[in-house]
């Protein structure tokens, strides 16, 4: 289905009342005789937010008594979106709570989801390697996105079929300045590597990092991307940055996208994972950017098991450090500890989150990580529309505790149309 063939009202979130907290707290005349003591506890003991939500909604007593509770966010907290049998529902994040229901069109029942971006938008791809749009389950609105490479694109790049694993806006995606960014794979799966794209949004067409072969810069060494400070950043395996400055893109006189030029930004020192899998993440955090190394076993566990994670944060060099070079100078420099962070992983759409902001949450210093396959091949992944869907969880890393990794989501299934993904309300 085209984003612009989505019905109107075909998106939207259940209305009815969560099945548990009906269930514990029938709506009859029973309820007005709870005091407000034991309405704040049993308020306290729920760990879904959204049931949270909904209780305040029963009554106005009920309201009134919990209120001192609700604390609304500045920031709503990610919704975790849950791939199963009949189409996708909805978790909370805080404990990994039954599911959610949401209606969704039909063909959204088989998408493929590969990323968010806030105020409920979801990239999606209606026929798995094509058809991509970002949709708004609040709104309805929907966009098409790049289903292929811009005709003029040199050589072997031009009018081929590209599948979105990672992506990223400029600005939000009803501006008309936005500028989209993204890790692709070329259709079908051949031995050309993942590349950088970029397409202007409203146009059908993306545009192709020319080199990403030549140089030796794309590859499966693209690890995720991000945008910060007014610059698209680009991660490879080798934990170097790839740099497109937002201002540079421009339109050429036929009305297509021209390219920023490429910075490379070298990060002094490799780091020493043993013998760990890795795959990174990008992620900004009080204004710097951040690094997140996931690690797994190897040889790789059958099921792959996340069991711990690196954090670092890029630094600019003293200037005595870098004598004799003329360009500023980076690294990245590993943290201690999260001191009061929450993150969200995922490519193209991690989250930082203060625990300051979300006092009675019982929410500490921890990453929260979905499976997004990358321990799997993509190729065989996408050929087959199989996404293992067995390694979210939790990170706990508060400074009075021995870091763990807890599983979140218990029942969660391989799916057969999409991959576990965040939702930024």
């Amino acid at each position: 289905m085209k984003p612009s063939q989505i019905p109107k009202q075909s998106v939207s979130a259940s209305s009815s009342s969560s099945p548990r907290l009906a269930s514990a707290y029938p709506m009859d005349t029973a309820r007005h005789n709870l005091n407000a003591n034991v309405l704040r506890r049993i308020h306290r003991s729920l760990s879904c937010l959204v049931d949270r939500h909904r209780m305040g909604q029963v009554c106005r007593a009920w309201r009134a008594a919990v209120a001192p509770q609700q604390h609304p966010p500045q920031r709503p907290l990610p919704w975790i979106l849950v791939p199963s049998a009949d189409g996708p529902s909805f978790s909370c994040a805080l404990g990994g709570c039954a599911t959610h229901d949401f209606r969704v069109p039909l063909d959204g029942l088989e998408a493929r989801y590969f990323g968010a971006y806030d105020g409920g938008w979801l990239f999606a791809a209606f026929g798995q390697t094509y058809d991509h749009a970002i949709v708004n389950l609040r709104t309805k609105n929907a966009f098409e996105i790049p289903d292929y490479t811009d005709r003029r694109a040199p050589g072997k790049f031009a009018d081929k079929d590209i599948v979105m694993l990672a992506t990223t806006l400029s600005s939000p995606p009803e501006h008309e300045d936005c500028i989209g960014a993204a890790i692709i794979s070329f259709w079908p799966p051949k031995v050309d590597p993942h590349a950088h794209v970029f397409w202007r949004m409203g146009h059908r067409a993306a545009a192709v990092m020319p080199t990403a072969t030549d140089q030796g810069i794309g590859g499966t060494a693209l690890q995720d991307v991000i945008h910060h400070n007014g610059a698209f950043y680009f991660l490879t395996r080798q934990e170097n940055l790839h740099v497109f400055a937002v201002s540079e893109f421009h339109q050429d006189d036929d009305g297509e996208l021209k390219m920023a030029p490429m910075k490379i930004r070298w990060l002094n020192g490799a780091h020493d994972y043993r013998s760990n899998v890795v795959v990174r993440y990008l992620v900004e955090s009080r204004g710097r950017l951040l690094m997140v190394a996931r690690l797994v076993h190897y040889p790789l566990p059958v099921p792959p098991k996340t069991w711990a994670f690196r954090v670092f944060e890029m630094v600019e060099l003293p200037q005595e450090d870098v004598t004799g070079s003329e360009e500023t100078q980076y690294a990245w420099n590993e943290l201690a500890s999260l001191d009061g962070r929450i993150l969200f992983l995922a490519r193209g759409c991690s989250r930082c989150y203060e625990v300051a902001d979300y006092p009675g949450l019982e929410f500490s210093d921890g990453i929260y990580f979905l499976d997004d396959g990358r321990l799997h091949d993509d190729g065989k992944m996408l050929r087959n529309a199989t996404y293992p869907c067995i390694d979210s969880g939790k990170w706990l890393a508060a400074a009075n505790a021995v870091p763990r990794v807890d599983n979140f989501l218990p029942e969660q299934r391989p799916s057969k149309y999409s991959p576990p993904a965040w939702l930024l309300p």
